[in-house]
């Protein structure tokens, strides 16, 4: 009889024999009375006590293995087939043998690790990270069957119930002296990865050095988990994973091809049809991507006109996002066949409570896990759960409509299903993905003294960047009522960042002014060029000196060259060429990375308006050498304003096409319209409508107006006035502040041109309403004389006078001389009419005098 079977049947014994004799002493004291009843009750409770303690004090659920022997055991890894570790079939394999093996560039350090496993100090863990297709599978087994054959590899069943813990010391339990186990974690899960610590690792080691010594490697891919979108750390990673990699592990990360790998490959006549791609020295190859074929699992995915059609993707998309999101939870039957419902209503656009029929997941479920077949391979995992192909979630991350992004039925299964502590780990991946609204409905549906300062802070930082300016206040508040002392300074900077952003300047000072007060070193000066950007903006030069000067004074790699700028600008506004030609020169001096260039910039716009042409042309050079990602295309644009200024027609044409070609999304839709008015005035007329028409198209808020303007200028020229009225009008729907009255400007003339006097009137009396500082002193001045031509003398006084009294440099002055002449001739006209009055002479026809401006 095995222990476990003993212990039990002692408990339950036991706990029997105490309740009975508990309820005989009882009765025997209750005159003697026996109740037999009683005493059954009391025995079937125990027994239920006890099976419940029992089922408590199981230990955690253990690893089964995907891969085993005859005896059960993991096989040695010389007997293991590389496409049964999930290395995906090569569409170059022939039926009986592997394509040839291209070495990696990675090879060797892999190589000298597993030779030196018996050295102190030698890694018992490797790591090798990549994108999926990027070959990391590959590249590790094949490393791994090279140098270890005789060991044996343990492969799990991915279950996100089982510890790591427990894996490894299941793998330490078919350890043998003479050859150890690789423990083998394919595309491992954050969370998984995340259990590996130093104290794991120091274990195995010891198992080594043990009298009986056990050898134990663990091996894992991962996909792109450890550094994560834009550079930064996952949110769901353990904070202590990137040490632990960096002091304790071997850490890989493979890439594209390089040049010797495309040569290998362009060498072996087994690849020779990917040779066309090799000799695309421009083009960026993964090496899975040209091994493996997709165009199976693309036409799985593919939306037919059947209902079977959208069964069946319904539930690959369910369950590939279940598998993207890292779900920390079994896939069973009961979920999937949840999420199915959801995702197949809104794959159709069905309304939220419509039926479906009842055996359709059935149907879905059985073509979806049917073995592979040459069509096509198994699709769906069946087993304890269930688990899609691999390579669905590549699919799953192509542009749409073949790919997807995780749906929101999947948000609603985990608010409806999961519990707190799980859609909490589920909101990370949703942040680490850029799924920002999925995050942000996941952590607001838990207690908020869940959500931790930095989980809050990174969410509003993102959500920031994303412009869901509610959202984001709302988690960097959340952040500020932590009281984290690390996370609390820089959401008050980032806080009052966003609220100056928004135009609320008290409450961007009062932020500021706290991280100013909090003392923090890292966020005091952030907060300090913030102010300084405030004060400059309320005109309030001294205050914005004096921050930006302590920010300078500060030394600080990052915040002291923004200031630099700052107080370039601020001297520039002052008049204080000099000046600020120096804080631009200091900041270049600098080197940041983004504010060097900037300063380049600006340093090239100082000298243009000084005139001083060939020192703009060598700081926008400069700025363009950079390549800074947003200065670099607005020097271009500049120099191209530069060199046609200078008549270098063909030079402004290349800056202004290499503007367009960086596709930055201010700076090519500008180049585009200004590439359109060198076209025009070259007289390519089709050139600069096809760049308008390309800068409409960019949806940009200030140049699709701008160029909508300039294309009802060329249209009204070319005599199209139908279109020129279409475009105009177009812009002055946009309410863009600046344009639609230049529109309403244009389009008054347009009218009058064509004998519409009540039109034009209406234009520019609506352009006279804009209060626009420059279109509508200059319209008022329209009116005037439109009302002075019509004999309205009295509005075209009043229409000049308020030009006058708009104070314009230009056109103020230009009412005055045309209502001075008006007046003249008025006077002329009454002492006319006067002598032929009063002298008794005939009164005939009054001459008409017209003044300047009446025409």
């Amino acid at each position: 009889m095995q222990a476990s079977t003993r212990i039990r049947i002692g408990g339950y014994g036991a706990a029997g024999l105490l309740v009975a004799t508990a309820v005989f002493s009882n009765q025997v004291l209750d005159e003697g009375k026996f109740s037999w009843g009683w005493l059954i009750a009391a025995l079937a409770v125990a027994g239920a006590a006890e099976g419940w303690n029992h089922w408590r004090a199981q230990p955690a659920p253990s690893g089964q293995l995907r891969l085993t022997d005859a005896a059960g055991r993991p096989p040695r890894l010389d007997e293991i087939d590389l496409y049964q570790l999930g290395v995906h079939r090569s569409r170059f394999a022939e039926a009986d043998t592997s394509p040839p093996h291209i070495p990696r560039s990675y090879d060797a350090e892999l190589a000298a690790a597993l030779t030196r496993l018996d050295e102190p100090g030698a890694p018992r863990l490797i790591v090798v990270e990549g994108e999926r297709l990027a070959g990391t599978s590959h590249t590790l087994a094949h490393a791994l069957r090279s140098h270890l054959p005789a060991w044996r590899l343990a492969a799990f069943v991915d279950d996100p119930t089982v510890r790591l813990s427990d894996l490894i010391t299941q793998a330490l339990g078919w350890a043998e002296p003479e050859a150890g186990v690789v423990l083998w974690l394919d595309a491992i899960g954050t969370d998984q990865l995340g259990e590996l610590t130093a104290p794991l690792l120091e274990a195995i080691t010891q198992a080594r050095l043990a009298a009986v010594p056990k050898h134990l490697l663990i091996a894992i891919t991962v996909h792109q988990q450890v550094t994560g979108l834009d550079g930064e750390e996952p949110l769901r990673l353990a904070g202590h994973v990137r040490e632990l990699l960096r002091e304790r592990a071997l850490h890989l990360v493979v890439g594209t091809l390089t040049t010797d790998e495309r040569a290998r490959l362009s060498a072996e006549p087994a690849y020779d049809r990917l040779r066309p791609l090799l000799d695309d020295a421009a083009r960026e190859l993964v090496m899975g991507r040209l091994m493996v074929a997709l165009d199976q699992l693309r036409h799985a995915l593919t939306l037919g006109t059947g209902e079977q059609a959208a069964d069946r993707i319904a539930l690959l998309r369910a369950a590939t996002d279940w598998q993207r999101a890292q779900v920390p939870a079994r896939l069973t039957a009961k979920a999937l066949q949840r999420l199915w419902k959801a995702y197949r209503r809104q794959i159709s656009n069905l309304p939220k409570r419509t039926r479906l029929p009842t055996d359709a997941f059935t149907r879905a479920l059985a073509w979806a896990s049917a073995p592979a077949t040459a069509a096509r391979p198994q699709l769906i995992d069946v087993g304890p759960f269930y688990g899609p192909h691999p390579l669905l979630a590549v699919v799953a991350e192509e542009p749409e409509p073949l790919g997807w992004p995780i749906s929101p039925a999947l948000w609603n299964y985990a608010e409806a299903h999961l519990e707190a502590g799980q859609r909490y780990t589920l909101a990370a991946t949703a942040v680490d993905r850029g799924d920002l609204p999925g995050a942000d409905r996941l952590l607001r549906s838990i207690p908020s003294a869940m959500v931790a300062a930095s989980t809050a802070y990174a969410l509003a930082r993102r959500l920031h960047t994303n412009g869901s300016i509610s959202a984001a206040r709302y988690w960097y508040l959340h952040t500020i009522e932590s009281g984290h002392p690390d996370q609390v300074p820089g959401a008050m900077v980032n806080l009052g960042t966003l609220e100056y952003e928004q135009g609320d300047i008290g409450q961007a000072r009062t932020w500021w002014t706290r991280a100013v007060e909090s003392g923090h070193p890292n966020q005091v000066l952030g907060a300090m060029v913030g102010l300084g950007h405030l004060r400059y903006e309320l005109g309030d030069i001294g205050q914005a000196r004096t921050w930006w000067t302590r920010a300078v004074e500060s030394g600080h790699p990052d915040h002291a060259p923004k200031a630099m700028v700052g107080l370039g600008n601020l001297e520039y506004k002052q008049g204080d060429i000099g000046q600020a030609r120096t804080w631009y020169s200091r900041t270049v001096e600098s080197g940041h990375p983004n504010q060097a260039p900037k300063a380049m910039v600006n340093l090239g716009i100082l000298e243009y308006r000084q005139d001083r042409l060939d020192q703009a042309r060598t700081w926008y050079s400069r700025a363009i050498e950079s390549g800074q990602p947003n200065q670099a295309p607005k020097a271009m644009v500049s120099l191209g304003n530069l060199e046609y200024k200078q008549g270098n027609i063909d030079q402004a044409r290349t800056w202004y096409s290499r503007a367009i070609a960086s596709g930055h999304p201010d700076h090519a839709p500008t180049a585009m319209v200004n590439l359109g008015i060198l076209e025009e005035d070259q007289g390519d007329i089709g050139q600069a409508r096809t760049w308008w028409t390309q800068a409409i198209a960019s949806g940009h808020p200030d140049q699709t107006p701008k160029a909508m303007v300039s294309l009802g200028n060329l249209e009204y020229k070319q005599g199209n006035i139908g279109q020129a009225r279409t475009w105009l009008q177009q812009v002055i729907a946009s309410g863009h502040p600046d344009h639609a009255p230049k529109a309403m400007v244009n389009l008054g003339i347009l009218e009058e041109d064509q004998g519409d006097i009540g039109q034009a009137r209406t234009w520019w009396t609506q352009a006279v309403e804009s209060s626009h500082a420059e279109w509508a002193p200059r319209v008022m001045v329209n009116l005037g004389i439109l009302e002075q031509q019509q004999g309205r003398l009295e509005q075209a006084h009043t229409w000049y006078s308020r030009a006058i009294e708009s104070g314009h440099p230009e056109y103020g002055p230009d009412a005055q001389r045309r209502l001075k002449a008006l007046q003249h001739w008025q006077a002329e006209q009454r002492r006319a009419i006067w002598e032929a009055r009063y002298a008794r002479r005939p009164l005939g026809r009054v001459v008409k005098v017209a003044g300047p401006g009446a025409t």
